[in-house]
Order: structure tokens, then sequence, then C-alpha cells
């Protein structure tokens, strides 16, 4: 009898093991915004007088991934609204009368570490890759020499597929049983496919929310 009761004691807390695993682990889908300094760096053949265009870009999301508990895989897709800076520069015979701007499109893999730091709020450190659609334009017109070449410019727009990876630190906070709150800052390095930006270098807040099934 002793033998039976030891028997069932060990079956009820193996079972309640494997039930709190199952409860932690779980598949989860998200959306996420987020608030970006974005700066592109233009090709060499600019003047060096002309400074790199900046500006701010509001960021969408959606991603799915599984949730091991301390850590988690995801995939995703985000768009960076477009980012513009006028220009209107003259140097002799140099000039640019217009306006730079530029847009991406992202998908994205990434995976994050995700220690329990209180009972609902956890640490979300994690990076994140992928590939970036991107698309450049110029509107209005330049002409600038560079070395012994001269170039012109007249609304030009191009599209490129280049890289991307980003590091991101934050929390996410349990509301209510399988509804999270996600929150931190982000920061990540693009490269673009394209003659006249090089790469674009984004850094900002971001907020989401994820359902875990």
């Amino acid at each position: 009898m002793t033998n039976i009761v030891k028997f069932g004691a060990a079956v009820v807390a193996a079972t309640a093991i494997l039930s709190s695993n199952a409860v932690a682990q779980s598949v989860f889908v998200g959306v996420e915004g987020g608030f970006l300094q974005s700066r592109t760096t233009l090709d060499e053949i600019f003047p060096s007088t002309v400074d790199d265009p900046s500006d701010t870009s509001v960021e969408l999301g959606l991603k799915g991934g599984y949730d091991f508990d301390t850590f988690r895989v995801w995939g995703g897709y985000s768009y960076r609204t477009k980012g513009s800076e006028d220009y209107n520069l003259r140097d002799g015979a140099d000039f640019i009368d217009g306006k730079f701007s530029w847009q991406t499109h992202n998908i994205l893999v990434g995976a994050d570490y995700t220690p329990l730091l209180s009972d609902n709020l956890k640490l979300a450190l994690g990076t994140y890759t992928g590939i970036s659609f991107v698309k450049g334009e110029f509107s209005g017109q330049a002409q600038y020499t560079s070395g012994i070449y001269t170039y012109t410019l007249d609304n030009s727009s191009t599209t490129g597929t280049g890289a991307l990876i980003g590091l991101k630190i934050g929390g996410i906070y349990e509301v209510v049983k399988n509804n999270e709150i996600e929150f931190g800052v982000k920061g990540d390095y693009q490269t673009t496919g394209i003659d006249e930006f090089d790469n674009i270098l984004n850094y900002g807040i971001y907020v989401g929310y994820n359902y875990k099934f």
C-alpha cells in the first residue's frame, strides 16, 4: 500500500511539473509599433559638404513565434515609413536643390532571452536579422563634381535589397493570462543595395502586444 501511495504521489508531482512547463511554453502572435530616428549614409560620390540625411520614422510590424519560457524565437514583417530631408546648397557650379527620401519593408527573424524578473514581468534581451527591401528617391535637381567626374540628378527613384541586423532590450509584462505588453529600445543597421544610399542606421523605442495560445 505504501508503494502505491508513493507511486501515486510521484505521478501527481510529475503531472504538475509537465503541466507547468506546457503552460509556460506556447505559440504567440503579436503586433508592434516603434518610433525611430533614421539616418542614411550618402554614397561617397556626393560632396563631403553634404550632411547625411536623417529623419524620424514610424515602424509598424507583425510577428509570431514560440515561447520556451526563458527564451523565444520569432519571425515577422515590419514596414518603416518614409524618412526625408530637404537640401538647398550651392558651391560654385555645384548645387543640390531637392529632397532625399527612403523607406523600407523588412522580413525578420529573431531570438530573445526572457528570464522572469517578477511575477508578471520578464526581461526581453534579443537580436534579430533579416532582409530589407529599400526604396530611395531624390526629388529635385543636383549637379556636383567628384574627382574628374561631374554627376547630375533629376527626380530619380531606385529600389534595392539589403541585409539588416539589430539588437533590442526591454520588458514583457503579462497584463492578464495570455496577454502581454512588450516595450523597450532597439537599434539596427541596414544595407541598401542601391547606389545613392550606402546604409541606414535606425534606433528608438518600441511597444507591442502579444497573445499566447
